[in-house]
């Protein structure tokens, strides 16, 4: 019997429907994956438009299709132990290997209860002067060079690894931001060619490819076993880190090796920096688009901070702030589609689950699903707050959400907020930016502005610790 949780069809998902889950014809099918390959996110939007919310392809892996919110639901929360982590994950492997991104089980179970105090909504909280200070650090940098033309997507990306490694770990990285940003996205690139290709490019194939993903994460491993060392030579614990180092599991009474150490502090990087980096670089972009929603956000910024650093009472009064990151995550959600495997056949809808069969869940076309969202394609940061359930998961949901999310929340509000209040950005270029999605949803090209300050504003203050 397949196990069900004893919770309540969530309202908006409740009766029965059938759905057809067409096959894709060979030319299709062929066609498609071709299309997959170089952009799974936009392909398999415009497929579920055409075929249907679900669907079915067979090359070169017998695959089921979803992205209609009642079979998110069913896949990740009533029916989640039938639907574990496909094997697909396994293309993450060399770069996490164990780490709670990859984990699944009891030692996933294991790794969530020691990691998830440290990001409870109240936790959270205390990194908030931290990542003041380090926006602080980046307007320096934008202060020495007033309307210079910038990558402001490295900009951001090197933004969020400095707060994830001053926050979590003690280590600002600054040094070290673009040699890990770098080895990120080239293990993360191969990884997800790997993961498309399902089984025909493996890892030990001697591809350019494959060699320098192999190399960039001999250097990340070399800079995190740097931050590992100096911590468990001063027995500092103040960070996260220390915590870590220092825990026994209640089981076995055994602490973390340096090798388990090492896969969570890196998994902790990539899950800390890279999704709240992208969401803020997609945000930046989606307001230079939109001057109205743009003009909307200042005010409220100007009404709230007015030049000055913010404080946690700040917070919940930049409920517009909320709303666009909310709505930029619905437009590029940060992971744009997870796979599943069936433990044991399954039927709902009409849609017949063989046991063993491969399911992938396309989030990105959820997010743009016509029955939930009205005109789904334009950005309306005011209605994400009236969502269907599982209509909407940029964090996911379930038991696999995302540890971080209220870590990323702040972050994003916090960081947007300030930089829309003091600054204005302006496209170096007008022409769109598409997607280029990896395991998440990166931008295709750099986004370049010219960062212009807003003027001078009395109550500004220096953004540090000071501050709050």
């Amino acid at each position: 019997m397949i196990p069900s949780d004893s919770i309540g069809t969530p309202q908006g998902l409740e009766g029965e429907r059938r759905f057809d889950a067409p096959t894709l014809t060979w030319p299709e099918d062929v066609l498609g994956f071709a299309r997959l390959l170089s952009n799974y996110a936009e392909t398999g939007l415009a497929m579920h438009l055409r075929k249907g919310f679900a669907f079915r392809a067979r090359f070169p892996m017998r695959t089921l299709v979803l992205a209609h919110p009642r079979h998110l639901y069913r896949v990740l929360r009533s029916h989640a132990l039938n639907y574990p982590k496909d094997r697909d994950y396994e293309f993450l492997r060399p770069l996490l290997g164990d780490g709670i991104f990859v984990s699944d089980g009891d030692l996933w179970t294991r790794q969530r209860r020691l990691l998830a105090p440290e990001f409870r909504p109240n936790a959270v909280q205390r990194f908030l002067p931290g990542m003041v200070e380090n926006v602080g650090s980046l307007f320096a940098e934008w202060d020495r060079a007033p309307g210079a033309a910038r990558d402001v997507s490295d900009d951001m990306m090197r933004l969020t690894l400095w707060i994830v490694g001053s926050a979590l770990f003690d280590s600002s990285f600054r040094a070290e931001a673009e040699k890990i940003g770098h080895a990120l996205e080239l293990c993360l690139t191969q990884g997800t060619l790997q993961m498309m290709s399902m089984g025909l490019l493996r890892p030990w194939m001697p591809t350019p490819g494959n060699r320098a993903a192999q190399a960039a994460q001999r250097d990340l491993d070399d800079i995190v076993r740097q931050v590992i060392a100096r911590r468990r030579a001063t027995g500092d614990g103040s960070d996260m880190l220390s915590r870590l180092l220092t825990a026994k599991d209640p089981d076995t009474g055994t602490g973390m090796s340096d090798a388990q150490a090492l896969d969570e502090v890196k998994s902790l990087i990539l899950a800390g920096h890279e999704t709240t980096s992208l969401t803020l670089s997609w945000a930046l972009y989606l307001l230079s688009r939109h001057p109205d929603v743009e003009a909307r956000l200042v005010d409220e910024t100007r009404r709230v901070l007015g030049g000055r650093a913010p404080t946690a009472e700040d917070l919940p009064k930049l409920e517009y702030t909320r709303m666009v990151l909310s709505e930029t995550m619905r437009l590029y959600p940060p992971v744009p589609g997870v796979p599943r495997r069936a433990r044991e056949a399954d039927r709902f809808d009409g849609i017949e689950v063989a046991a063993g069969e491969r399911i992938a869940l396309s989030i990105y076309a959820t997010h743009r699903h016509p029955e939930f969202w009205t005109d789904p394609d334009r950005f309306a940061p005011s209605r994400i707050d009236a969502v269907t359930p599982y209509s909407y998961l940029p964090f996911l949901l379930g038991r696999r959400a995302c540890l971080g999310e209220h870590f990323a929340v702040l972050e994003g509000i916090l960081a947007l907020a300030m930089i829309v209040d003091r600054y204005r950005l302006e496209r170096v270029d007008t022409d769109a930016i598409a997607t280029r999605p990896i395991s998440t949803l990166r931008l295709a090209r750099p986004l370049r502005m010219r960062v212009h300050p807003r003027g001078t504003v009395s109550t500004f203050q220096h953004f540090g610790p000071t501050g709050i």
